[in-house]
């Protein structure tokens, strides 16, 4: 059971020169933070108070960002020589109560919070409230160890130990007591090292919000296993849904450019949506439960779409919307087989629950004026963009 007093820390080490990239990183925007502030705010929003942030390189330049973020700036003398030293600067900082704490350099500044609280619950769950038997706790994404880290306190002599022929990479990989968390958060493994990479973090901060192709493949794979006809299902609807919102988006791509428009539906959201729309489906009140777990790892955009795929919430709207797409995708999507011919299905499913026939025949009317609204905006048939 999680132990609300376990006091957690973080330490951000943000002291090196940025030899391989022509600007200094931490001060790197992403929207409108820097690197090192994301970073800080990470931690706050977690409810992490003790967050300590090694300075070196440019520490007049960045120490009153830090405190003006919320955290303590703690200068390393040493920087010059390493990372090792800038930890073990930032462990010798620490609060005495602190039972662990984050490990996360400050180019990697995209963690979701979501990852965060997962990685604090799988240490408060890792003992029977015995400190000195705490796992060390790594996120793994596809397979690759990522950060932060979480450490346990009982390690901290053993990193303030350490000389120059070890590094902590090393020290922790020859610990027992170390349990790896699968986590859908492609972040752990995005740093901002070159130019390339900065590039692809702005990318990917642009669609936080939204679990990308390899994270919606995580969360099935996470909660899927040998449900292959499902997961079949979902690759149908993911790409019936793409090719009507293509069709529909490449009708109105000379009215956007004209009136200097965004898109107006979010193909990246569709997809994400259409994928993980039945990633419950053995649970009872599958479009729910599939609901709340995307809430928790943070999308509640593709929640919404999730929750509305069998049964829309509202009245539909005048304009198309992500969730009118998946909603009519997965109608036409008879397991893992395209069915235009949908009637006949609503038809079958009225005979078969006659007490339920008002309410299906609400969906089938949905589905009636969805499909009208694809073929007004799209200036096609449903027949011919799909067949």
């Amino acid at each position: 059971m999680a132990n609300a007093g376990l006091q957690i820390s973080a330490i951000i080490p943000a002291a090196g020169m940025s030899k391989r990239f022509e600007q200094y990183k931490p001060l790197l925007k992403l929207g409108s933070h820097t690197l090192i502030e994301k970073g800080i705010l990470l931690f706050r929003q977690c409810g992490i108070k003790d967050i300590i942030v090694v300075t070196g390189h440019n520490n007049e330049m960045i120490e009153p960002l830090i405190k003006q973020a919320g955290a303590k700036a703690v200068f390393n003398p040493n920087f010059k020589t390493g990372m090792l030293s800038s930890i073990q600067t930032g462990v010798r900082a620490l609060s005495p109560r602190s039972a662990g704490f984050f490990l996360l350099p400050s180019d990697i500044p995209l963690i979701r919070p979501s990852t965060i609280h997962a990685l604090m619950s799988s240490f408060d769950d890792s003992s029977d409230d015995l400190i000195t038997s705490r796992n060390i706790i790594i996120p793994q994404f596809d397979g690759e160890d990522g950060h932060p880290p979480l450490i346990p306190a009982w390690l901290i002599a053993d990193i303030l130990s350490l000389g120059a022929d070890l590094n902590l990479g090393q020290l922790l990989s020859r610990k027992k007591q170390k349990k790896i968390l699968q986590v859908h958060d492609r972040a752990i493994l995005m740093d901002a090292d070159t130019q390339s990479d900065y590039e692809r973090l702005q990318e990917k901060y642009n669609k936080i919000d939204i679990p990308d192709r390899q994270e919606c493949q995580s969360i099935i794979n996470a909660n899927m296993e040998g449900e292959e006809t499902i997961k079949a299902h979902l690759q149908l609807v993911a790409e019936t849904s793409r090719r009507l919102a293509e069709a529909v988006d490449a009708a109105q791509e000379e009215q956007r450019q004209f009136q200097n428009m965004a898109t107006d539906l979010d193909i990246n959201l569709i997809m994400a949506g259409a994928l993980l729309h039945d990633i419950k489906r053995k649970e009872k009140n599958h479009a729910g439960a599939g609901a709340q777990l995307l809430l928790s790892l943070g999308f509640p955009k593709v929640a919404d779409i999730i929750s509305q795929h069998i049964d829309l919430a509202t009245p539909i709207a005048a304009n198309l919307t992500e969730v009118q797409i998946v909603y009519f995708a997965d109608k036409v999507c008879n397991s893992a087989s395209l069915e235009l011919d949908y009637g006949r299905r609503f038809k079958e499913k009225m005979g078969k629950n006659p007490e339920g026939k008002s309410e299906i025949l609400r969906r089938y009317e949905n589905t009636q004026l969805i499909q009208a609204r694809i073929e007004a905006s799209s200036g096609r048939s449903v027949q011919s963009i799909l067949g």
